[in-house]
């Protein structure tokens, strides 16, 4: 059968279902068994199939349209014995470029009456489906593919279509160097799959899924692409996370085994101040300073490496501001800084959540607002509700952040302070997440940075002064005399 490339030379003899390759006078140019055997004719031979006067018109009406339309159906009266003839059903495609017809024949009465025009329509939902879909024909040559799957692979329809179904390795990397695993897979068993990666013009790095399988009714391989970029950063963001779990417990002990001899330090510089000169005082002073600092680390790192709390409680939100404020409010004052709370609601809203963990997520961006803002002024925690979620947005009127210190801000042990551990905003990260919640940040330079936390509303208590009114006016017993009686 030289009609087919050898790729898929194997395929066309080992399909179960009858097919034949036609060319355009209706002459047999490969036949596989199953079609030999249901027209009774000889593999081999190459003779024009045999019909009767109807059919013949029918194939040149058949023939024009698949060569407009590259595939379609017909059913024809063929020649299967002396003098003996069975209507069948075909369905063919017209490859241009041979001049070739791919044809799948069935017995009429084995599929039962069919439109011709819904089976064109089956064909051409594929451009519909959520996943990238494409069509190659036995030559190995590309027959059509849909909007999808010419967005994963990046290129025009005219760049791909009547290319040879390798062509789309051109544009998708093979990152399992598995490709010729899934051509051997493809030949010899009719079906196979490989992963495969891109980098879009903005370099982020998609990865997709590749199935091909061959349709018997259809006499193609159909190709499916599916986007697994989801699922594959989950998987390696569950990684990282099983990985940072384990540095967090580690991380935990070393913590846990250093605050011992820290202890005992602190106590020794305490009993070397009782008796110690000036200078010694200093230096103690400092020394006390610095183990001070050292333990202030290990806390943070021992609270960022404490595993999740599940069990919440009812909680205000607009209480957890204010215990932080009144907490605040003297540090505030020794750097000139006026520390304000804005609550544009006429509603108080309540949370799920840890009170104290809250409150140490809010004491940590406050107290970072304060070390950046040297020449005082205004910090303000605003409560907002939006939708379903309170919004917590503390504002400070620092020099701002830069785009790379911004890019880095959550990373651990990162910090744009001289003295600064690079843990806080760690902290508050991770209690953002533990609510369920999400935070953004907005920085100008020069103006100030924003730090807005949405976290979802357990129950929303609404009283507005217009409801107020109203709910006075029902209460009255003015109002309560005239209510109709029923």
């Amino acid at each position: 059968m030289k009609t087919v490339r050898p790729i898929f030379r194997k395929l066309f003899q080992t399909v179960k279902d009858p097919v034949l390759i036609l060319n355009t006078s209706c002459q047999i140019e490969s036949i596989n068994n199953f079609a030999a055997q249901m027209l009774n004719i000889d593999q081999s031979s190459r003779h024009l199939l045999q019909m009767d006067e109807l059919s013949k018109s029918k194939w040149s009406k058949f023939l024009e349209k698949i060569q407009n339309n590259l595939g379609g159906f017909c059913n024809l009266n063929l020649k299967i014995g002396e003098d003996q003839y069975k209507e069948f059903r075909l369905m063919g495609y017209y490859h241009e470029k041979k001049d070739l017809i791919f044809v799948r024949i069935s017995p009429k009465s084995e599929k039962g009456p069919i439109l011709e025009s819904s089976n064109m329509d089956v064909y051409s939902m594929f451009n519909d489906i959520a996943h990238g879909m494409m069509l190659t024909d036995l030559n190995g040559e590309i027959v059509d593919v849909n909007a999808i799957a010419l967005q994963y692979i990046q290129c025009e329809k005219s760049q791909i279509i009547k290319k040879q179904h390798e062509m789309i390795f051109d544009s998708l990397t093979d990152y399992e160097y598995t490709k010729l695993q899934y051509f051997a897979n493809l030949m010899n068993g009719g079906r196979a799959s490989i992963n495969v990666s891109s980098v879009t013009n903005n370099g982020q790095i998609h990865y997709y899924k590749i199935d091909s399988k061959f349709n018997y009714n259809m006499n193609l391989v159909v190709t499916t692409i599916t986007d697994e970029t989801e699922k594959i950063m989950l998987k390696q963001q569950a990684d990282q996370q099983q990985s940072l779990n384990s540095i967090g417990q580690m991380a935990a002990s070393i913590a846990h085994e250093i605050r011992n001899p820290m202890t005992s330090l602190k106590g020794f510089v305490d009993l070397l101040r009782l008796n110690s000169n000036d200078d010694s005082q200093n230096y103690l002073s400092v020394m006390d300073s610095e183990l001070q600092r050292m333990e202030s680390i290990l806390t943070e790192l021992l609270y960022l490496s404490k595993p999740k709390e599940r069990s919440y409680e009812k909680t205000s939100i607009t209480l957890v501001v204010k215990e932080v404020i009144e907490l605040m409010l003297p540090h505030a004052m020794q750097h000139n800084i006026i520390l304000k709370m804005e609550d544009c609601n006429y509603f108080h809203s309540n949370i799920r959540g840890n009170h104290n963990r809250l409150k140490q997520m809010l004491i940590n961006l406050v107290k970072n607002a304060i070390e950046v803002m040297h020449n005082g002024g205004v910090i303000a925690i605003k409560l907002e509700n939006c939708d379903s979620e309170v919004m917590v947005s503390v504002i400070d009127e620092g020099k701002g952040l830069s785009d790379a210190e911004m890019n880095q801000l959550f990373t651990p042990f990162f910090t744009t302070k001289p003295t600064g551990t690079g843990l806080g905003l760690a902290l508050v990260k991770k209690v953002v997440e533990e609510h369920n919640g999400s935070i953004n940040v907005e920085s100008t330079i020069g103006l100030g940075t924003t730090f807005k936390i949405s976290i979802p509303v357990y129950e929303n208590q609404y009283l507005s002064h217009e409801d107020e009114k109203l709910i006075d006016l029902w209460m009255g017993h003015q109002s309560l005399n005239r209510l109709p009686v029923v």
